[in-house]
């Protein structure tokens, strides 16, 4: 119920503003909850003891303040990337899967990125959409609406995967560091379409009204 109310007060109308015209109709809830569950079960997916220079220790020992930022990308990146597999491997079904999934996923970068880039998921988010968007998985339109190019995008969520996953393997700092440095900011072109979305409610607040 949460979900849903997120996705109906948040996404509907942050895409109707971010997405292209004909992108609009691949929004679709059940992979915004899908991907949420699979970004769920990514945290615990990947190394959790690792080794560096012959010594025990863990990616967010390693990484220190800046592991948040990178786990909630690989989260997220190995969410998307775990879900393509199933689908390839005809362990799930649906028709247009991968254009609904990615356009949702596109929508969402936005919301998760007005929550601020001094927050970890909203940080993270930036890493992923400047990446993708150098790869050409995302594309930006003369009228400054985003949309997604599947085939591109197959390719570089398979190669973000392996490159987070790597840095957390490697428990490397340096690498990690000029990753959030170089991607983890937010460039003009989704700088003027979050301008646009001011007036949008940023998240829900529940209210309990139950007498219990």
């Amino acid at each position: 119920n949460i979900q849903e109310a997120k996705f109906a007060s948040a996404l509907i109308p942050i895409a109707g503003r971010v997405l292209a015209k004909d992108a609009r109709e691949d929004l679709s809830f059940d992979y915004f909850f899908t991907h949420i569950l699979a970004h769920e079960l990514s945290h615990g997916i990947g190394p959790h003891q690792i080794q560096v220079a012959g010594r025990a220790t863990t990616p967010r020992q390693e990484l220190k303040e800046i592991y948040s930022a990178i786990e909630e990308a690989k989260a997220d990146v190995t969410g998307l990337f775990m879900l393509e597999y199933l689908f390839d491997h005809d362990l799930m079904h649906g028709p247009g899967y991968e254009r609904k999934l990615y356009t949702t996923y596109l929508a969402s970068a936005f919301r998760s990125v007005r929550f601020g880039t001094t927050e970890a998921h909203g940080k993270g988010m930036a890493l992923q959409f400047n990446y993708l968007l150098d790869k050409g998985a995302f594309t930006v339109n003369a009228d400054g609406t985003f949309e997604v190019g599947v085939a591109k995008m197959k390719t570089a969520v398979r190669d973000l995967t392996h490159d987070l996953l790597t840095i957390e393997a490697e428990g490397n700092y340096t690498a990690a560091k000029k990753m959030l440095d170089t991607l983890g900011v937010i460039r003009p072109a989704m700088q003027h379409a979050l301008d646009g979305l001011k007036d949008l409610a940023t998240d829900i607040d529940p209210i309990d009204e139950s007498n219990e």
